[in-house]
């Protein structure tokens, strides 16, 4: 970033554009901008004394131009002298001009740059002091003044509009918002290229910049591609910052891919530009320490990080922000100190930094990620000294920092980035509730267990859920609502076309609509501060309100597996239960062992039983009084595993006495105990496949939904009619929607995995997870039958990136998946069973208990009774009887055959 404002400050220099004819008057003012320049560097006071002298010869001319020029100059020179109340004063002033000159300027050729030069001091001063809110402000300023024009108007202000962007997406790396800086580093890369291709300063600064942020998100190949080539075109140039920060970056990639010769060279490389003053020792020191810290030699690592804080101490003058610096010299100090095993003086270090940020007046978001990080790192010293109350505490504020900054996240994958770097956090706080309630046995802490496992769950699901919650409720006009449909939809159109083609312009579109999206968003959670609040609300159940929505016979189990241990915790209507299982490799390799023996027809019965005997050992058995009904919120690869399938010590399956279901957090079962009103019908979809598409056919769907049918009112669409097209026009008027169709998983792109309807030629046939964002659904239950619908990405705290899960965006209470590829003959004697007992008012989780039971009883000491046939479906959510008009009808006849019995009884009785 130091590079791409030089490059800046060069361009910079005075920007006047008015002539004035007194000869006499140009000379002079020439003369002392001269004096000023030539004495800039070494006496500021002088300089300052003949840009006055100019600005009052300006003054009297009324030559604002000039005047704003000398001001300019001032700003410049203040800033080089790291003079702050002149760089303020100077700002307000300049900003005092502009307002009432503004007519002036307005006539000027150069009114956009006036404005873009006011406006990116603005930033800059702002940036400086960590105030990224305002910096952002006045950086998009700039941005929204310009980016419309046309390119002869851009390539004037094309300077001011790259470090714009640079700027902001400089500011989002240092949130960890990674996703959406390098949108806006490859948007600005697009630009650079377009107006300014020979630039080849500018476009190497910002593809370092670009490898930065993929050093952060630990790709560091990736990143060492980009910073390699900037090293050769730096030394090439003859550079020396900029080839110290190329060799720095590289040298920290090389550590993290643990070729430690090589970062070596370049640090010795970087060594022979560097002189004792240099503020790049800082980084010298901290990349040495690493290596230490790798070669396990703690004392040289130790001192090189001791060597970092000194320096910031003792010759770091000019730093802006030294608190900032030292605060995060502390952190690694007792970052290192953790690692090795010597956690009393990491506390006092990590105390020191605490002290730092929560000293910062501005409360600038980067101050608040680094204390955060930094929370984390003490609750886990806390721990390893048994201090588990100030642990409890620490992780307490660390989790309302997190709430506090979870809104300022707009981008999924930036958000599902926090939540993973979060994890940790609630680990350490689980294993201090731990500790206390085997001391004390005291519920308190599993209270406050229940809440940590909760917090690290499912946060961007029920974001999704609370959002459209919040859309509902904070009375927003229709044509509002409308208005980001349309947004999404589109988004979602151009990422689809951009997942086939990759064009640089329909790149410029996306980021422009995914920008417009963002400031609607931003407008509208400003605009209705109900919204705001309903779609941010942090609190979770708690066991009290748990309890409160358990039947009698009902138990959520609730997991959180971390990196020691999987911690249980079992809830039901007048019982809670806390466990802990250390986490072992041969645990780790039952699972799994047995999900892949599990998804494989052909897997050896005995050996995947014991597996299985083993797994239900670890995970079920420690827990006491198991009720028939079992809500399973499982967690990391507990995920991949059907609890029905367990086999308990007389070797009997665990669905052999209990229902389960599943769901990804007890707050989202919260979330969908609302009644939908509905008509209790279904549509059924059986699409048709051939030799010409890349599906195979499915012989035995069409029976399959058929049979469904048998069973519930509704629609059957098959071969043609089971198109997208359909689905999308009739999906929103059915209870229950049962897709026999093909799933197919995308593992590198999870939104864009699909379920496939009959093709066309001529219309999409494929629904993508992305898609599933933008339906509408009032579904008590969705059916995905269909190969892996329950599988996907598995992302710490939120659970499997699958198509199911998508379904809940959409809408559904209940959804009905699968774990692996099915077998499509079994399927459908399966959900012929199920669909039999929905409509009996069988809860959802006993209805697929029944429906598999009954498999299992028909192929007894066959080789169908395989786990493979039958355990694969998973029913997730609100698993409550349906609330059909049938069973509404079948109730009232009932009650009227009472009623006549009654009233025909009493009449004999007279009779007689």
């Amino acid at each position: 970033m130091k590079q791409l404002l030089l490059l800046f400050c060069v361009f910079i220099a005075s920007t006047s554009s008015a002539q004035n004819n007194n000869t006499d008057y140009n000379a002079a003012i020439n003369k002392l901008q001269a004096k000023a320049v030539a004495v800039a560097k070494q006496e500021q006071d002088s300089a300052y004394f003949y840009l006055k002298t100019s600005i009052a010869l300006s003054t009297q001319e009324k030559q604002w131009d000039h005047v704003m020029d000398a001001y300019f100059e001032t700003y410049n020179i203040a800033f080089f002298h790291n003079n702050l109340d002149q760089r303020k004063g100077t700002l307000q002033t300049i900003d005092s001009l502009y307002q009432k000159q503004i007519d002036y300027f307005k006539k000027t050729d150069l009114s956009l740059r006036y404005h873009n030069h006011i406006n990116y001091y603005y930033a800059f001063h702002y940036f400086r002091l960590n105030n990224y809110k305002l910096a952002k402000k006045h950086f998009q300023n700039i941005i929204d003044a310009t980016e419309n024009n046309a390119d002869t108007i851009i390539k004037l202000n094309k300077s001011f509009l790259s470090v714009s962007y640079s700027y902001i997406a400089k500011m989002h790396t240092d949130e960890g918002q990674y996703a959406l800086s390098k949108a806006l580093y490859q948007k600005n890369i697009r630009l650079i290229k377009r107006i300014d291709s020979t630039n080849h300063d500018l476009l190497f600064s910002n593809f370092n910049l670009l490898a930065e942020v993929l050093k952060k998100e630990k790709k560091h190949k990736a990143s060492n591609a980009y910073f390699l080539k900037s090293f050769r075109y730096y030394s090439a140039k003859d550079s020396p910052n900029t080839i110290m920060s190329s060799c720095f970056n590289i040298a920290e990639n090389y550590i993290a891919l643990s070729k430690i010769d090589s970062a070596r060279f370049y640090l010795k490389h970087a060594k022979a530009y560097l002189d004792e003053n240099h503020i790049y020792n800082t980084n010298y020191h901290e990349l040495y320490s690493k290596i230490y810290s790798k070669e396990n030699n703690y004392p040289e690592a130790l001192t090189e990080l001791q060597q970092l804080i000194s320096f910031y101490k003792n010759k770091a003058d000019r730093t802006t922000n030294k608190s900032l610096h030292l605060a995060n010299g502390y952190k690694k100090i007792g970052a290192l100190q953790l690692k090795f095993n010597t956690p009393v003086p990491a506390l006092k270090h990590l105390d020191s930094a605490i002290t730092l940020f929560t000293s910062d007046t501005i409360k600038s978001s980067i101050n608040a990620i680094h204390l955060l990080t930094t929370l984390q790192l003490k609750a886990d010293g806390l721990n390893r000294v048994s201090s588990y109350e100030s642990t409890i505490k620490t992780v307490d504020f660390a989790i309302t920092i997190l709430d506090e900054i979870r809104p300022e996240f707009r981008n999924n994958t930036d958000k599902l980035f926090l939540i993973e770097n979060a994890y940790p956090l609630y680990e350490t706080g689980l294993q201090a509730a731990f500790a206390l309630y085997s001391k004390h046995n005291d519920n308190h802490y599993i209270d406050k267990a229940f809440k940590y496992a909760e917090k690290s769950k499912s946060a961007l699901l029920l974001e999704g859920l609370l959002s459209a919650k919040a859309t509902e409720y904070a009375n927003i006009p229709e044509s509002v609502i409308e208005e980001e449909y349309h947004i999404k939809n589109n988004i979602t159109a151009l990422e689809k076309k951009l997942n086939t083609n990759r064009s640089e312009s329909l790149e410029d579109e996306l980021f422009n609509l995914k920008n417009t999206h963002r400031v609607f968003i931003e407008r509208l959670e400003g605009k209705f501060p109900e919204y705001y609040n309903l779609k941010y609300n942090s609190q979770t159940l708690s066991i009290e309100g748990m309890q409160h929505m358990l039947k009698a016979n009902t138990m959520l189990i609730s997991y959180f597996y971390g990196e020691r241990a999987i911690y249980t915790l079992a809830i039901s209507k007048d019982k809670k239960q806390f466990l802990k299982k250390p986490l072992s490799a041969e645990l780790t390799a039952t699972i799994n062992t047995a999900f892949r023996m599990l998804g494989n027809p052909k897997s050896e019965v005995i050996e995947l039983k014991k597996r299985l005997i083993s797994l239900h050992e670890s995970i079920i058995k420690p827990i006491n009084h198991l009720e028939s009904q079992l809500i399973i919120s499982p967690d990391g690869v507990l995920n991949y595993i059907p609890f029905a399938a367990l086999v308990d010590e007389n070797s009997e399956f665990l669905i052999s006495k209990h229902a389960i279901s599943y769901i990804n957090s007890a707050t989202l079962l919260q979330q969908l105990q609302r009644k939908k009103e509905n008509n209790g019908n279904m549509l059924a979809f059986a699409p048709a496949f051939n030799d010409n598409t890349k599906l195979l056919p499915l012989p035995n769907t069409i029976k399959e939904a058929e049979n469904c049918l048998i069973h519930f009112k509704g629609e059957l669409l098959i071969q043609d009619k089971a198109s997208l097209l359909n689905f999308q026009a009739k999906s929103g008027n059915y209870s229950i929607l049962h897709l026999a169709t093909h799933a197919v998983f995308n593992d590198g792109s999870p939104e864009f995995s699909y379920l496939a309807f009959t093709p066309s030629v001529s219309t999409p046939y494929l629904l993508y997870t992305k898609d599933l964002y933008n339906l509408k659904l009032n579904a008590d239950l969705v059916t995905l039958s269909a190969c892996e619908s329950g599988m996907g990405t598995l992302h710490r705290g939120e659970g499997l990136m699958s198509l199911a899960r998508g379904f809940y965006f959409s809408g559904s209470n209940a959804i009905m998946s699968t774990l692996w590829k099915i077998n499509d003959n079994s399927t459908a004697v399966v959900m012929d069973h199920f669909y039999s007992n929905l409509s009996k008012r069988h809860s959802k989780s006993h209805a697929l208990q029944k429906a598999q039971l009954s498999f299992l009883k028909a192929n007894k000491d066959t080789p169908l009774s395989h786990p493979y046939y039958w355990s694969a479906f998973i029913i997730s959510g609100h698993t409550e009887a349906l609330q059909t008009p049938t069973n509404y009808n079948l109730y009232i006849l009932a009650i009227t055959t009472i009623l006549l019995l009654l009233l025909f009884i009493k009449f004999r009785k007279k009779l007689t």
